[in-house]
């Protein structure tokens, strides 16, 4: 996760790329209010072991994954960009295409995920899938 971090914001905030946040932060355009900033080292690892749990359908691992990456919000900057990139690494590792979140379902997603943050997570995986569907549609279409 840092590694990606660090390949988002490398150009764009370079001191704080691949580097997990020291300070508390307030999420523009959301009630949600993130943790505090202790602890990611040990987080961190324990959310993406519970993203490999057996029996769980691996859309279902990679959505609870992004949601729980923007639900912990361990960097000052790139959270949403670095867990959607997360997302689409263990989509893409489980053999599955890319979730793409399209420019006009960007509202959709975004009241998807602060449910999601809020412990109602049915809706974002729904809303995953669903990109995961369209991918796959662009991609028989192509062949």
């Amino acid at each position: 996760m840092l590694d990606i971090h660090a390949h988002v914001l490398a150009d764009i905030e370079p001191k704080n790329a691949g580097r997990f946040r020291t300070d508390r932060v307030l999420i523009k355009g959301t009630r949600f209010i993130p943790p505090g900033s202790h602890g990611f080292g040990e987080i961190v690892p324990r959310m993406l072991e519970l993203s490999n749990l057996p029996g769980v359908h691996p859309v279902l691992q990679s959505a609870e994954l992004h949601s729980n990456a923007v639900a912990i919000h361990p960097f000052t900057d790139g959270n949403g960009r670095t867990a959607r990139l997360l997302m689409n690494y263990h989509l893409l590792r489980r053999g599955f295409p890319h979730a793409i979140i399209e420019v006009e379902k960007r509202a959709e997603y975004l009241a998807a995920l602060e449910e999601a943050n809020g412990g109602k997570c049915e809706r974002f995986a729904s809303f995953v899938l669903q990109s995961v569907g369209s991918s796959i549609e662009r991609l028989v279409g192509e062949a």
